[in-house]
């Protein structure tokens, strides 16, 4: 299995309740489905982290950084071969460009990243 993970952090100038709002709206919950649909994802997930104390105190224990805020998710069945063309399709690169237009309003991009797995 294939994965796109997307680690999203919140712009500081946002607040909790207002960046849940923007991941709760239609709007983002529309784009990650057409994403799914335009890629030929499998399946798609994303998800909110919590905002509670084990979450704290895993990060204090381990001594590492803050945890992103949301995270989504698009799997492909054995589909390394072609990866890179994925970008290619105009439609995605459309859908992209609309889901980081969309995005920029809630997430911090820079602090934000994305990769593909395989496992």
């Amino acid at each position: 299995m294939v994965r796109f993970i997307s680690c999203l952090r919140r712009r500081e100038d946002i607040s909790e309740s207002e960046f849940r709002q923007y991941w709760d709206s239609d709007q983002f919950a529309d784009l990650v489905t057409r994403m799914a649909r335009t890629v030929g994802a499998e399946h798609y997930q994303f998800s909110r982290t919590l905002v509670v104390e084990a979450n704290e105190y895993v990060r204090r224990m381990r001594g590492g950084a803050d945890p992103f805020d949301g995270v989504v998710e698009y799997w492909f069945s054995g589909r390394i071969a072609g990866l890179d063309e994925l970008l290619e399709i105009p439609s995605a690169r459309e859908t992209f460009a609309a889901m980081n237009d969309f995005q920029s309003q809630f997430v911090d991009i820079s602090r934000s990243c994305g990769f593909f797995t395989e496992g």
